[in-house]
């Protein structure tokens, strides 16, 4: 079971306590540190080096991080110090990353000293920086190997119990993951078999790159809190350390920068300025306690004001400005997913509501449908200026959405009974309705149970798949699909996998399915050789649970692996596809449960 957190080093929820931004050895400065704090940021993450510490082997100096420690502890600055980088008097390969015994005794006597030092403020204790990616680990290695993480676990085990004897209520936080994708939540998943939770770790980083825009973060963040409770951690707090959205593309390869968002070249200013704040706010969404911009001054992804570029941290001022006091209370369901309505609570019971909408998942930042949005609340009317700038008509108010987030008070008393979007294609990301009865016959194979079980492919379309339960307890898979912006000429189709091991004896698989049209479904089950076996199928009704069955004592559609349309047992896959319906339906979603075998 993982330790409890109550050190003060994690800043309470809300603004503007847990919202901050990376800085590096050239701004580290008392003056930046003035300057990040005027803004209204109260975190700073900076790396503390090893080498820059122990100059000389057991010998420990501060000289470079005491001043500044110093100016932030009188400024009330939380520091998210990163434990960094390698000493040769210790581990001398020349590949980087702490591989030996001497160097984890080494670096665990490194971590003791500062926490020894800084043991009177605020400092959460991150160890290392992406230590699942080749850049900061180790060159001679694979990215997010089942080796990096049991090296890295094997670290972190090293140096926390000394660095809770040094101070006990030091906060030290272990992950800093790279990207949100699937290999990072396998890499994940290795440091937690590996019991890095269990060795007094109070914090687990993320890193959500990988991902076009904030909103997406929210997969992420539950396939990663999901995976914190399936290991006995399901409190443990989770902190974004590190992310930004870069105004420049840049390429490496066929590779473009992780930070880039795409979009109109002439507004990626605006799309930056956008992307920050609601950085921010999908993170308080998600309970997510520390929120970190990269970065300060960088040319790319730095807020600092540069010649013609301010509309980053006049954004930011804004934010502060509008939600300092206040944290997240509820979010507003408008009738589509990618509607965000976020009810936020301040001094004295005010209220605020922050409204935006965002592009399809995975899409750039101007494919962004503005709608508006009717609010229907209590009371006996109010008058023009009671919600802010949003029109008021007796007890309807309306809510344009764009990219950009826009702050409107809610007066006392007002409750918000209802909420109506108007964009073309409304969809609910989920519909809680009565689930259907389990079949007599299949033995369900429980797939629905476990968010990181499961992986959103876009392939030539935009959409996403979550779990979510029906009003009974019964867990029920929504695969939302966008076909906007189709990325192929041929029919666009978008996928939701899941892994699973099915051996030989059932006959057929089972899958229970519900969609708001009659609606055409494939199915695809990949076997051991890596053969996919293809069943194409359809909904005949809409708003019915439908049962769909997958023979497998028959040939299917097939290719890839042994590629000889026979089922090589046991079945490691199963792929739930929804092409276009139309196209006069881009939009929508597909409900599953009951995946059973008979």
């Amino acid at each position: 079971m993982a330790s409890a957190c109550g050190a003060s080093s994690l800043p309470e929820r809300g603004f503007p306590q847990s919202c901050g931004v990376q800085l590096k050895t050239h701004n580290f400065s008392v003056d930046t540190l003035n300057e990040v704090h005027a803004l209204g940021f109260r975190v700073v993450r900076r790396g503390f080096y090893w080498t820059s510490i122990e100059k000389s082997k057991g010998a420990y100096t501060f000289e470079d991080y005491d001043e500044q420690m110093a100016r932030a502890k009188e400024l009330g600055l939380t520091v998210v110090g990163v434990l960094f980088s390698v000493h040769k008097e210790y581990e001398d390969n020349g590949e980087g990353g702490i591989q030996s015994e001497a160097g984890r005794r080494g670096f665990a006597e490194f971590a003791a000293a500062l926490a020894r030092q800084y043991k009177d403020q605020n400092v959460i204790w991150e160890v290392w920086n992406e230590p699942n990616v080749r850049t900061f680990w180790r060159k001679n290695g694979t990215h997010n190997s089942a080796e990096f993480a049991e090296e890295y676990s094997a670290l972190v085990k090293a140096i926390v119990p000394g660095m809770l004897a040094a101070d006990p209520d030091c906060f030290v936080a272990a992950g800093s993951v790279s990207n949100y994708w699937q290999p990072s939540y396998e890499w994940t998943e290795f440091c937690f078999k590996n019991g890095i939770i269990e060795s007094g770790i109070r914090g687990w980083s993320v890193h959500p790159y990988g991902v076009k825009t904030p909103e997406e973060f929210e997969v992420g963040h539950t396939i990663t809190r999901n995976l914190l409770r399936k290991y006995g951690a399901p409190d443990m707090p989770m902190l974004d350390t590190e992310r930004g959205f870069s105004i420049e593309e840049t390429q490496t390869g066929s590779r473009v920068n992780e930070g880039w968002s795409g979009g109109d070249k002439a507004g990626v200013l605006q799309y930056q300025a956008w992307h920050l704040v609601r950085q921010f706010l999908v993170d308080q969404l998600c309970d997510v306690r520390v929120t970190l911009w990269y970065e300060w001054d960088g040319d790319k992804f730095g807020i600092k004001d540069r010649t013609g570029a301010g509309e980053a941290r006049s954004a930011c001022a804004e934010m502060f400005s509008q939600l300092n006091g206040y944290h997240f209370s509820k979010r507003i369901v408008s009738g589509h997913y990618r509607d965000y309505l976020l009810l936020f609570e301040g001094p004295k019971q005010a209220r605020k509501l922050v409204a935006w909408t965002c592009p399809p998942a995975g899409a750039s930042p101007d494919n962004i449908e503005e709608h508006d949005v009717t609010l229907t609340v209590t009371g006996d009317g109010y008058p023009p200026g009671a919600f802010g700038d949003a029109p008021v008509a007796g007890n309807a108010v309306t809510l344009k959405l764009t990219g950009k987030p826009e702050y409107y008070p809610v007066p006392d008393g007002a409750e918000i009974a209802a909420c109506e979007s108007h964009a073309k294609y409304p969809i609910a990301a989920a519909d809680l309705a009565e689930a259907p009865e389990p079949l007599a016959g299949p033995v369900d194979l429980d797939l629905f149970a476990d968010d990181s079980r499961w992986e959103f492919i876009p392939n030539t379309g935009a959409g996403s798949f979550k779990l979510t339960k029906a009003a009974d307890g019964t867990p029920i898979g929504v695969l939302v699909y966008d076909f906007t912006n189709p990325t192929g000429k041929s029919t666009p189709y978008v996928l939701a996998s899941v892994s699973c091991d099915i051996e030989k004896g059932p006959e057929k698989v089972t899958i229970q399915a519900r969609s708001g049209i009659k609606q055409r479904l494939t199915f695809r089950l990949i076997d051991s050789t890596g053969q996919t076996h293809q069943k194409k199928s359809k909904l005949k009704r809409a708003d019915t649970w439908e049962t769909i069955s997958i023979p497998l004592t028959k040939r299917m559609e097939h290719w890839g692996g042994a590629n000889d349309g026979v089922i090589h047992y046991p079945i490691k896959s199963i792929l739930l596809s929804v092409p276009l319906p139309g196209p006069d339906r881009k939009t929508g979603k597909v409900e599953y449960t009951h995946i059973g075998v008979e």
